[in-house]
């Protein structure tokens, strides 16, 4: 697998600015990671399967239209 920020649908980063502890290990474990934690302000994902979307600042398009 593959590690890296997890990207919602909207190609962002998964925010845990103002999540509880275990917040990003169960985002990324929904996003079938083996674990993930908090990278702060975004969760950060080890263990991806490679087909999961991970932020990549080449491919960004957060905040585009």
């Amino acid at each position: 697998g593959k590690e890296g920020y997890p990207a919602d649908s909207k190609g962002c980063k998964v925010t845990c600015f103002f999540t509880g502890v275990g917040y990003c290990d169960k985002e990324c474990k929904l996003k079938k990671a083996s674990s993930g934690y908090c990278a702060w302000p975004a969760c950060y994902c080890y263990g991806l399967p490679d087909s999961a979307s991970v932020w990549d600042s080449a491919t960004n398009k957060c905040g585009k239209k």
